[in-house]
Order: C-alpha cells, then structure tokens, then sequence
C-alpha cells in the first residue's frame, strides 16, 4: 500500500484511482484522435525501495567516492541516491534481484569476501545504466554492452577504495567484462561485505552509471491503456540469468512512455508479482520459464517499434498441453494491441496493424495479426509482428492502443 507522504519522493501524483497500489509520476502528455492522455510511469508500491523502507535509518560511513550503509545485506534507501533503486519481493533475498530464496548473507559466507549483488531499478530506467565496449571481444563479432552500473570495490590497507570500469578498457582494473554464459563473473551491481555492509557509490562519481539519455522528451513512441483493467509488463535481466523484474504497469485511461529492453506483457489483472516470475512453469517435459502467462513482448522507444506474440505464448506443443491441464486464459485476462503512426509531415494517421487472440472450439487460444504493417515471424507457431522505425525528424508518432477483446 501507499507509504506515508513522508516516504513519498517528488512528483509522485496523489490523487489518481491507482495511486494506493502503484507509485504514479506524471512525465508529460500526450493526444490521440483528438483527446488528451497523461503519460505516466507507474510501479507498484512493492517494488518501490523508498515505500518498502519508509522509517527505516541506516549507519552511514562516508567515504570521498562512496557510502558504506551497515544495512544488515538489505538493498539500502539513500535519500537522493538509491531512489530508482528497486526493492525485489522475496522470502530470503533482501531485496536484491536475485532469487527470492537467496540469502546474500549465506552466498557471501559460501564465496568468502565482498560480493556484487545485481540490483533491478524503477520503471524506466531499467536498462538505464550502460557502459559500451568500443571494440569487439575476442571471438565476438558484436560491441558488448555491459548494463547496470560498473564499479568495483577493492580492500585497501584498513578500509576499501572504489574502481570504475572504463569503458573503452574494461579489464584495466584486472576484471575481466562480465559475460552470458558458463562460468562468468559478475563485476556489477553493489558490493557488499562478510558484514551485510552496502557500499553505493555518490552518483556524481559514478559516471558511467549516469542514466545519460534521460527521458525521451520527443515521446516517439507511446502505448495508451483503453482497456478495462492494468497490465504488467517486466523485463529480463542481460547480462544475468534473463529472469523478470517490474517494468511499466500500463494503467487504464493513462499513457507509457516508451522505453528500451527485452519486454514481456503480463496478462490484464494479474499483479506485476505474479508476473515477474522465472520459476517454470510449464507443462510436463516442456519447459517454459515464465513465458506462458505473458501474451506480448517487445514494446517501443524513441527510435521505433517492435511489438509481437510472445513465443511462450505461440508454443504449439506447450499452448495445447496447458489447454489440456485446463489452464486456460480468460478472454478478461487477453487484450489486442492495435498500432498507429502520426504523419507530422502529412498531418494524418494511418492503422499499422493490429495483434490478438482467437479462442478455438477446442478452447486454444491462437495469436491472430492483420494490417498493412503486420507480418509473420513463424507461420508454423502462428506469430505475428509489427515494428518499424519513428522519423522524428518528420514529426512522426506511434501510438499503440490497447484494448479489451
């Protein structure tokens, strides 16, 4: 539920029909076909740091680069520093985005020394943090992004001094850049010591964790609830181990503001902890990790769209095998998105296309997608997409509308 006023941070809107369960901030405005909509970022109350920790003090020792907060191995609150910092639910994990029956105290007991713990932030931001690797790695035709902040902490005579990756030399600090796969290392996130002791580094220091493209002021891309219930969508962690944390909640009769990141869509009603889920959940000898329960993924950003059936969702052989144990979605919990583009140039607006749901006589529900822009990922899986580019130097705007079935 809503904290105290005194735990609510600045800008936080009071008085919409959400603003008990989701921390609700007015970003700007936008209109569609004549009527204005606020754009709004929304998270749950949950999962919102300064919420969770209201009243809560800390020991503080400051140091000229960093803090070290003695928070018993929590995610800690600072004022002005943590505040989009997320708070992730869970019986041992305090707070990191880890697994929720993780305990940081007992991992780091296990490892021996300080350890980095990932952290997730608010929505908006949660591939905010980046740092970019100039050249290609070994054996690795692509430029590897590392996300999230990049710091280290090393023990130094009596206390520890803090190291920042550098971008365009990653292992000047004798780290090796964090890799996806067997046997790599995580060298970002927050330390924290064999004492549950956090160390944050100032944000005027850490840099290369500056969420430096900021909002996007343009609003190139928006998506705009018009059906009857909030719909969670989460992101997955990479570098890590892809499991869903909160992003946007798209609220009923409020704008999102788009964002970019690996997203899936929960189902209409469901609560973003029954969506930000990894644990399998698939059928008898089919795993499905989370997938089943999100319909859509993808979203949009200021430099375009990218929107289509989720591939949990569009599994032939999973989607028949839940049909069969009766876990069948209600036509309450499905939505369709439909997809238009602004002409600045022309002032006009022209249908992109839309993605749904049909529910068979056998009671499967199968992906449909019709419109000029829509076309097939996998006739076989029956998955549809839709993406493009926005020419914002046209004054062009895409606008996803959704809606109930």
């Amino acid at each position: 539920m809503r904290p105290p006023d005194e735990c609510v941070v600045e800008g936080v809107l009071h008085d919409t029909p959400f603003s008990d369960t989701y921390r609700v901030i007015h970003r700007a405005d936008t209109t569609f076909e004549g009527k204005s909509y606020p754009i709004v970022s929304a998270m749950p109350w949950t999962y919102t740091l300064s919420a969770v920790q209201c009243g809560k003090e800390f020991p503080v020792e400051e140091t000229e680069t960093h803090y070290i907060v003695d928070s018993d191995f929590e995610v800690p609150y600072l004022e002005g520093v943590t505040d989009e910092i997320a708070w992730i639910p869970g019986e041992k994990n305090k707070g990191w985005a880890i697994g929720e029956n993780d305990d940081p105290a007992a991992l780091i007991a296990e490892n021996g020394g300080m350890r980095p713990f990932v952290y997730h932030v608010n929505a908006g931001y949660e591939y905010g943090y980046a740092t970019y690797n100039q050249d290609p790695l070994p054996d690795d035709p692509i430029n590897f992004t590392g996300f999230r902040p990049t710091w280290v902490v090393h023990p130094e005579g009596d206390g520890y001094e803090m190291f920042f990756l550098i971008p365009e030399a990653p292992d000047s600090q004798g780290f090796e850049w964090p890799r996806h796969g067997q046997g790599w290392q995580l060298n970002f996130g927050l330390y924290v010591d064999p004492e549950g002791r956090v160390y944050v580094p100032k944000p005027e220091r850490a840099a290369v964790a500056h969420h430096e493209d900021g909002w996007d002021d343009y609003h190139a891309c928006v998506t705009i609830n018009l059906a009857s219930a909030p719909i969670p969508t989460t992101r997955t962690q990479f570098p890590g181990n892809e499991s869903y944390y909160p992003s946007e909640t798209f609220l009923p009769g409020y704008a999102s503001a788009g964002a970019p990141g690996h997203k899936y869509w929960g189902h209409k009603g469901r609560t973003m902890e029954e969506v930000a889920v990894w644990e399998d959940d698939g059928a008898p000898g089919l795993n499905s990790p989370g997938n089943y329960h999100k319909p859509y993924s993808g979203g949009c950003d200021r430099a375009g769209y990218n929107f289509a059936h989720a591939e949990g969702f569009t599994w032939p052989e999973l989607r028949a095998a839940r049909t069969a144990m009766g876990d069948i979605p209600t036509r309450d919990q499905l939505y369709k998105i439909t997809l238009y583009r602004y002409l600045g140039q022309e002032d006009k607006t022209e249908l992109l296309g839309t993605l749904s749901y049909e529910q068979q006589a056998n009671q499967e529900w199968i992906p449909t997608g019709e419109g000029p822009e829509v076309h097939s990922l996998n006739d076989k899986n029956g998955r549809f997409i839709v993406n493009g580019p926005v020419f914002q130097d046209r004054g062009d705007h895409v606008f996803a509308i959704i809606e109930d079935l």
